[in-house]
């Protein structure tokens, strides 16, 4: 110390003094610290829960989690589990509203809290696998179906969830108003199921849980559609890919919300997937009936090209020759209307190559193409089979056509006698 100068002395206190003297104070400090009140926490989260005001909701299971955390309390009991499962709920729901906005973690703060939720109270199983299910499906959906772990969590909250209800229900009649409810809930789970397949690496798995689905929901109202959904699950000798994948094309194509181009690419990787030769030809040939009723010419053509590769797999099928000769006769009809009569007369003779159920009308383009290009002999002779044929089907407005082709035909090649024969079969019928 320099001389003149003075520091005060501050008396030395032992570590047991001062352990003692903290000890004294423990009893003043928990004294004034405020008492929680968890009864009204709780309630607080679950009013507005029951109010859908999700925000509300999430905020206060927060703050009921962090006062448990404050008082040093675990992550236990029912009260806890109710309000975990709130909160996950409730941020879910936030989650879905704007998923690019949501302030907490998924994985933790929504999936995490329903799991700790479900580990500590098992009550009203159907309603809270549900909603972790739907928690799983929603995340694996907005992550493009490339998460097997989502996929498999998803699959089998939901799976619960759908046998939790049945067991609820297995007294139930199945025409009762609480039975169809739960039925279209068993639709919505196999939509799920089927969207999953779809990008799943092992969609073998849903064989086995849509059939059982199904039989959940057969004896009900919508007994036909599940009878249409357990056998699509066993196309190609159970191969759910390829059945899954047709199952969704033709709902696209009966929903009538998306466009011709995307249902065509569903149906094509179903083809794709199918392998079964007379299988696949039967996709085509759905391809080719869905494409010729479509507008615009470029349509017209793959319904032709569709109809050569089914018939190309499976050509003693009637349903496929009729498809692909229609298609034929579409397109050529198109063409000789649009003066590309050479494209008439090539689609006309492919339609005619074989014989199939309607073919009379490819004969009729064809002996009208023939006839463009002077070729006597073969626009007779395929005018008077085109109309031999329909007389046999048609009568009246529907044979009139093919009569007045023929005549026509007659005419333009100085054979006026015959034509006016033809003609008068008609006015006598």
């Amino acid at each position: 110390m320099r001389k003149g100068t003075c520091r005060p002395t501050l008396p030395v206190i032992g570590p047991l003094v001062l352990v003692l003297a903290l000890a004294a104070l423990l009893p003043a400090l928990a004294e004034d610290a405020p008492a929680v009140d968890f009864e009204t926490l709780r309630q607080a989260a679950v009013d507005a829960y029951n109010q859908r005001n999700w925000t509300a909701a999430a905020e206060a299971a927060d703050a009921f989690v962090s006062a448990l955390d404050a008082q040093g309390l675990p992550h236990a009991g029912a009260d806890f589990a109710l309000v975990a499962f709130i909160g996950g709920h409730a941020k879910f729901e936030i989650w879905k509203q704007d998923p690019d906005t949501f302030k907490w973690d998924y994985d933790r703060d929504v999936l995490g809290a329903m799991q700790a939720s479900l580990k500590i109270l098992q009550d009203d199983p159907f309603f809270k696998y549900n909603i972790l299910g739907s928690a799983y499906f929603e995340k694996l959906k907005r992550e493009h179906f490339r998460d097997p772990a989502l996929e498999n969590q998803a699959s089998w909250y939901l799976y619960k969830a759908l046998l939790a209800r049945a067991e609820e229900l297995q007294d139930k009649p199945r025409d009762s108003e609480e039975y169809t409810a739960f039925v279209k809930y068993v639709l919505l789970y196999i939509n799920r199921c089927f969207e999953m397949a779809r990008h799943s690496r092992v969609p073998q798995v849903y064989l086995v849980r849509v059939r059982e689905a199904c039989r959940l929901g057969f004896g009900s109202k919508y007994d036909d559609r599940f009878a249409q959904l357990y056998r699509v699950v066993g196309f190609d000798d159970g191969n759910v890919l390829a059945g899954v994948l047709w199952q969704t094309g033709l709902d696209m194509m009966n929903a009538g919300k998306a466009s011709p181009d995307e249902v065509l690419e569903v149906f094509r990787q179903a083809a794709q997937a199918t392998r079964g030769y007379k299988e696949r030809a039967e996709i085509y040939r759905q391809m080719a009936d869905y494409a010729s009723r479509q507008d615009g010419h470029a349509y017209k053509l793959k319904a032709v090209e569709y109809g050569r590769m089914a018939f190309k797999l499976d050509p003693e099928n009637p349903d496929i020759q009729a498809q692909y000769g229609t298609s034929l006769h579409v397109i050529s009809y198109a063409h000789y209307n649009r003066g590309r009569y050479e494209e008439a007369l090539k689609a006309a003779r492919e339609a005619t190559s074989f014989e199939w159920d309607g073919d009379e009308v490819a004969y009729f383009d064809l002996s009208r193409a023939e006839a463009n290009f002077g070729d006597k002999i073969n626009a007779l002779l395929h005018a008077e089979k085109a109309y031999d044929k329909a007389r046999r089907k048609y009568q009246g407005a529907e044979l009139q056509p093919f009569r007045q082709n023929y005549v026509n035909i007659l005419r333009q090649f100085g054979l006026s006698a015959k034509a006016a024969q033809i003609e008068a079969e008609g006015q006598g019928s």
